[in-house]
């Protein structure tokens, strides 16, 4: 199109809209348009309506499947949980055998205490008592010693020896025999005589 066609065209339609009549009041509705506009809004809301039901139904749908999903995991975790709970009475009872175990040890360990103590002192008693009977048997060696010694005094009649030997005899008469006592104090007569 040229320059000049389209100004033209621009005054046709200005012309166009002021020989236009202007436009009439609306009329009201036959019926038969109103049954078919009232038609067209009934099925638009039954599709707005079948819409929400198809949303409302997948939503349910996904609804069941998320709790068909929590309830595995619900009984999953119950499952974990009694085996837990079984897990820790085992344990409990274990623990509790245990510290009966320990107990009775500890008990036998005091008593082991005890007994060691108890052995430890009748150790010492029987060295007390071993030593005491080894003094004893030294003592009658020594006793018998003197007696040999004073006998052959008296017989060598050395009376200063047999004094001396009677005197360190005297404290160890009780360890001789009775026969070996009357020697003694055959041999003591002796020697009061000859002094």
């Amino acid at each position: 199109m040229t320059e000049q066609s389209k100004p033209q065209e621009q005054n046709e339609e200005l012309v166009e809209q002021t020989t236009a009549p202007a436009e009439p009041a609306k009329a009201p509705l036959s019926d038969e348009k109103r049954t078919a506009l009232l038609r067209y809004m009934a099925i638009l809301f039954g599709v707005a309506f079948l819409l929400v039901l198809l949303t409302f139904l997948i939503q349910l749908r996904d609804s069941k499947q998320t709790i068909s999903e929590l309830n595995k995991s619900n009984a999953s975790a119950l499952q974990n949980a009694g085996k837990l709970q079984d897990e820790n009475q085992a344990l409990s009872a274990a623990n509790a055998t245990l510290e009966g175990q320990l107990d009775d040890l500890e008990s036998q360990v005091e008593e082991l205490e005890k007994s060691k103590k108890t052995l430890e002192k009748t150790q010492s008693q029987l060295e007390q008592e071993l030593e005491k009977a080894n003094q004893k048997v030294i003592d009658t060696q020594t006793a018998y010693v003197l007696l040999a010694q004073a006998k052959t005094a008296a017989s060598e009649e050395d009376h200063e020896t047999l004094s001396t030997v009677m005197e360190q005899l005297n404290p160890l008469l009780d360890l001789l025999t009775d026969n070996d006592q009357a020697t003694v104090a055959q041999l003591q007569t002796q020697l009061d005589e000859a002094q």
